[in-house]
């Protein structure tokens, strides 16, 4: 299964839900705050609540355990107090830019004088070079010169320094290598890794340094004045906001939006900036871009000088002016990206490196280019500006590979370089860029492939439900956002993106509405990868995005900004061949005719257990329909209730085991004594769901069951009481009307030892109601000569269980009241866009069946879901009543193996298909009935461990379901519009000298419109009608479709629909689903759930539960 798991984009963060829950009660955080927290590693409440509340007085360490800043802090500290001239050197980055000037503002602030140097990136380059040294001394003549961000590996360009009579002191953050200046203080936390503080930035080192001499000057707190500063050079640095840089940070921030400083002031303004409302995670996207600007274009000192100014005009100027430097910036970016992209093209061969250079390629903005050239080659790159025979490269890592290592190796073959695991900076003659690049390819080719895969992090997948605008804005507790805590990147599985359209200048962005059918959240994804492919998909995807709470004319909504879009692709995995044959019979699956005649299993004899008696005959049959499980205690008081020839009722939960009960008893009397059962349902659908499995078990036993119903031919009625009497047909599956109306036919063969009344509280209930066919069960079962009889049902209240007794003459009542707590209810009635729905569950990969209300329907949304999840495609199926016994089995059988995920069905997947681990069953469509409601609800979780029951039916689908019902047995009002319209047809039949008619459904619907033009009747109704007329003797039928021939009685009797047993039933049908159509669009999900786990129990009986409670 692809995705975004398999994408190999991205890292999932673990979870914990034991950690999420304390962090979420001791901090009183969001659910989703403290997912991101245990995600990122915060896992205890003491943990989370340092996290959320930042604090300079505890996370700040003590400046001394710095490597070698007591030596730096005793040297600027003697240089403070003999008033020597001080130079302060930093670089053209923000963070060198920041440090030079804290640093040069506190040393002022306690009485010295300072000179800051910002070295020129063109004609100085990085560092102390001989250029810009002679520029400091020309410039202040200093005693002393303080590198900041700069310096520890400049061993030699320091003593250069001090062989003109300077002293130096340098403090710097990056990686020292093996060039550390000796005989001077260094001051960098890099030199000890163990060191507490290597995180931080040059301006972080350079604060320290001011806390400490502040601390000497009797200044403490000088230091936190900038603290604003300080955090400019942390953000642009990238350095990762641990503790003590969150804290840092934090504090900044809050003095930021209070600043005095006219230079930051002019800045944000010129940037339209509001600086009172500013966050970490938008400076990398305002103030720093435009600083950075100035020292890529060789305008350092405009930036620089900007943020030391006190003077609000020159500031508003200078800030003008840097601007237009950072437009400048802008449009020489875009050259240099397409000169450099066209010499890739060209040169790159599919290496593990890129090294690439031009003449007169523009300093500045040649390391943005080169991430660029990563983010398009997945490997490390570096871009050279080569003049008068020196190369000046700047350099981007990619994934987990170290570039500073690589380059290290290469150090024989370099001027300088310096920088940290993901990004550098390298001189070199030009005379040596083919063997650089050589070398480092070779160093690159060492390393695992897996250090290349450009990697970042999920915190978490969530559902959209998720997502509203409290929640994303609870977020907001984990600020500052920025490297080692990065604003949250969430995944989506298995949504689809509605309304898709392009949007931008020249359509390089993807808008959409992101849904999984319930929860809908508009998304864009900028400058989106074939974008015009994603604005065509309609599968599946999984998206990865920031989310975020955006306000559009007075009103805020969530709102996702996509990072990227994984499409699934298809499983490499093959399908099981059965799913692949049941499509390609599609045709003959819907027009198969699934009558209970063709659904009969053939008894094959095998190895039925007929020699046993008794408890081993029990245990045996008990072993063959469940295994190695333990009968239930009620499964057992009752089978040895009824063993003892005890009526017995039995009231249990759906899904627990009741129809195993009667199905082992049937089978133990029809081969220990060669007696019949009679199953009574209360449906004639539900009879034909049940037939199946029924007569495909007890014929492994040698045994046969078949079916009489209303829809039952009289031939096949003949056959199947000739079978009963003569002892070939062991179980009989009907409706009480048939049994009511046919009592003496069953009666006749004396075989009948037992009767189960299934969901019977039909019967206890049907006292003054319209199942008066219940009512008749007293004289039924003595006409039979008082079988024994189980009753089961999950809903018997005292009342109706009395009635269930008087009718059965019931002795035993055994009751297990277990909840069944692992089913959760996810109420979606009136879902809009269940299609959507339906694919983010399946595409879970959880076993999961959606029942629908028709074959047509089981095929049409198998074959869509196909569609939508492509990766899944090999493991979805269809399942229905149109196929044949082997096909139903085989589709079983890889369901249960696993090979199968998905399963769209008919209700013919319900009681019989026992699969333990189904952990979604959906209710596309509204079921017919409660019976059919709770057996399908209760195919979900029935190994005891957590499911789901979606429902995503509605109104809508009432409507289509009286249909379909009135197709299986129109109205009073329509017969009489049919059986009029079949007289005329006769009638002018006999003109003709013709005694029957052979008209298709078509044409005796025309001819009913004819008779009467409002008649309601429906072609698919037509066939239901005449089997009704056919069942009250008003007429005979031979043949079938076009060659069906009807012949109608001369004399017929009163129409007495009452007297068919098909009508009855219909009308049954149709009172029961309009009662449970009102019940089931009105109820509570609590009244729903109670439904469906939760037995509703009389006040006496045997109570019987596991474990003896």
């Amino acid at each position: 299964m692809s995705g975004l798991r398999e994408s190999g984009r991205w890292h999932l963060l673990p979870g914990d839900v034991a950690a999420e829950h304390e962090i979420r009660i001791a901090c009183g955080v969001s659910p989703l705050v403290a997912r991101v927290m245990v995600a990122r590693g915060i896992r205890d409440a003491k943990s989370a609540q340092e996290f959320l509340t930042p604090s300079l007085d505890r996370d700040w360490h003590d400046p001394l355990e710095l490597p070698g800043l007591p030596a730096a802090a005793d040297r600027v500290e003697r240089a403070v107090r003999n008033g020597e001239t001080i130079a302060v050197f930093g670089d053209f980055d923000v963070d060198g830019m920041s440090s030079t000037c804290l640093l040069t503002l506190a040393l002022r602030d306690l009485g010295a004088e300072v000179h800051p140097y910002i070295p020129r990136r063109f004609g100085e380059g990085y560092g102390l070079s001989s250029e810009a040294l002679q520029r400091v001394v020309e410039g202040c003549n200093p005693d002393l010169i303080i590198t900041v961000d700069n310096g520890v590996a400049a061993a030699v360009e320091v003593e250069m320094v001090r062989s003109e009579g300077i002293d130096v002191v340098v403090t710097d953050h990056h990686e020292p290598a093996d060039l550390v200046p000796q005989g001077v203080p260094v001051c960098d936390p890099k030199l000890d890794h163990s060191c507490p503080s290597c995180d931080l930035a040059g301006a972080g080192v350079a604060l320290k340094l001011v806390h400490e001499l502040g601390r000497r000057f009797g200044r403490p707190d000088l230091w936190r004045e900038y603290t604003d500063v300080a955090t400019l050079g942390t953000i642009s640095d990238m350095m990762t906001l641990t503790r003590e840089n969150r804290a840092l940070v934090t504090e900044g921030i809050a003095l930021m939006r209070h600043t005095k400083r006219v230079g930051l002031v002019a800045l944000a303004a010129a940037a339209g900036c509001d600086l009172t409302q500013i966050e970490a995670s938008g400076l990398p996207f305002s103030l720093v871009p435009r600083l950075n600007a100035a020292g890529r274009m060789g305008d350092v000192d405009v930036a620089f000088d900007l943020l030391i100014s006190n003077d609000p005009d020159e500031a508003a100027r200078l800030a003008a002016e840097l601007e237009t430097i950072n437009q400048n910036r802008r449009d020489i970016e875009c050259e240099l990206a397409d000169a450099a992209m066209a010499m890739v093209e060209e040169t790159y061969d599919g290496g593990r490196a890129i090294v690439v250079g031009g003449e007169g390629w523009h300093e500045g903005v040649k390391g943005i280019v080169a991430s660029r050239v990563v983010n398009r080659y997945h490997v490390p790159a570096i871009l050279f500006s080569i003049s008068d025979g020196v190369a000046h490269g700047s350099g981007r890592s990619v994934g987990s590979v170290n570039l500073f290592e690589a380059v290290e190796k290469c150090a024989d073959l370099c001027v300088r370089f310096g920088g940290h695991a993901g990004a550098v900076g390298v001189t070199i003659d030009a005379e040596n860029l083919d063997a650089f690049r050589e070398r480092l390819e070779a160093v690159m080719a060492e390393l695992p492939e897996e250090q290349f895969v450009d990697t970042d992090e999920v915190t978490a997948i969530v559902g959209l439900d998720e997502l509203d605008v409290p929640t994303i804005d609870s977020l907001s507790v984990l600020k500052p956002f920025g490297q080692g805590n990065k604003v949250p990147l969430l995944a989506a599985t298995g949504v689809v993106m509605r309304a898709r359209s392009r949007v931008g200048r020249s359509g390089e962005h993807l808008r959409f509405l992101a849904t999984d059918g319930v929860s809908t959240v508009p998304a864009i994804m900028f400058r989106t990868p074939d974008v015009e492919s994603a604005c065509d998909y309609e599968g599946a995807v999984d998206l990865v995005f920031e989310a975020v709470a955006e306000t559009w004319q007075g009103r805020t909504k969530p709102k996702l900004m996509v990072r990227d879009i994984i499409y699934r692709t298809a499983d490499a995995a093959p399908a099981p061949a059965i799913v692949n044959e049941i499509f390609s019979r599609v045709p003959q699956i819907l027009a198969s005719d699934s009558r209970e005649g063709l659904l009969a299993a053939a008894p094959t004899g095998g190895d039925a257990p007929s020699a046993l008696a008794g408890d081993d005959l029990t245990a045996s049959l008990v072993h063959r329909f469940i295994g190695d499980h333990d009968l239930l205690p009620a499964q057992k008081l009752a089978l040895d209730s009824l063993a003892a020839g005890k009526s017995t009722l039995c009231v249990m939960a759906t899904g627990r085991g009741k129809s195993l009960i009667f199905h082992v008893h049937a089978a133990r009397i029809a081969l220990a004594r060669k007696q019949a059962s009679i199953f009574v349902y209360p449906l004639r659908a539900l009879v034909a769901d049940q037939s199946f499995h029924i007569a495909g078990e007890l014929a492994e036993l040698g045994l046969s069951a078949r079916v009489l119903t209303g829809e039952s031919t009289p031939d096949v009625r003949a056959e199947v009481f000739s079978g009963l009497a003569a002892g070939e047909v062991d179980v009989i599956l009907t409706t009480p009307e048939f049994l009511a109306i046919h009592s003496r036919e069953f009666a006749r063969c004396s075989r009948v030892g037992f009767v189960v009344i299934d969901e019977a509280h039909h019967a206890g209930t049907s006292k003054g109601g319209n199942r008066g066919a219940y009512q008749e069960l007293p004289h039924v079962l003595d006409e039979l000569g008082n079988p024994t009889v189980l009753a089961v049902t999950a809903t018997a209240a005292e009342p109706v269980a009395r009635e269930i007794c008087r009718l059965a003459s019931i002795e035993s009542v055994y009751v297990d009241d277990t909840c069944r707590e692992n089913l959760v209810l996810d109420d979606s009635r009136e879902l809009r866009d269940r299609d959507a729905a339906l694919t983010a569950i399946a595409s879970t990969g959880e076993k999961c069946v959606a029942y629908v209300n028709s074959r047509e329907q089981s095929v049409v949304l198998a074959r869509a879901l196909r569609k939508t999840n492509p990766e899944l495609a090999p493991h979805i199926a269809f399942y229905n009543a149109g196929l044949t016994r082997a096909e139903r089995n085989r589709v079983e059988n890889a369901f249960r193996a696993g090979e199968l995920t998905c399963v769209i069905s008919t209700s013919a997947f319900g009681e019989g298909v026992n699969l333990p681990d189904i952990r979604h069953v959906m209710l596309y469509h509204m079921p017919f009935g409660a019976v059919e409601f709770n057996q399908m609800s209760g195919r979900a979780g029935r190994d005891g461990k957590p499911a789901t029951i979606h429902l995503m039916f509605g109104a809508r689908d009432a409507r289509v379901n009286e249909r379909i019902l009135s197709s299986y047995a129109p109205g009073r009002d329509e017969l009489v519009c049919l059986w009029r319209a079949l007289r005329s047809l006769s009638a002018r039949a006999a003109v003709a000298g013709e005694n029957s008619i052979a008209h298709t459904n078509a044409e005796l619907l025309d001819a009913c419109l004819q008779v009467t033009p409002g008649c309601g009747l429906e072609e698919r109704s037509v066939s239901a009608g005449i089997a009704i007329f056919r069942d009250l003797g008003f007429l005979t039928v031979e043949g079938y479709g076009t060659q069906r021939r009807i012949r109608m009685a001369e004399s017929p009797e009163r129409m007495e629909l009452d007297q068919s047993i098909r009508y009855l039933e219909g009308m049954r049908s149709g009172a029961e689903f309009r009662e449970f159509r009102d019940w089931v669009l009105s109820a509570t999900p609590e009244e729903l759930i109670g439904r469906i786990n939760r037995p509703i129990v009389p006040g006496f009986g045997t109570m019987a539960r596991e474990g003896g409670e």
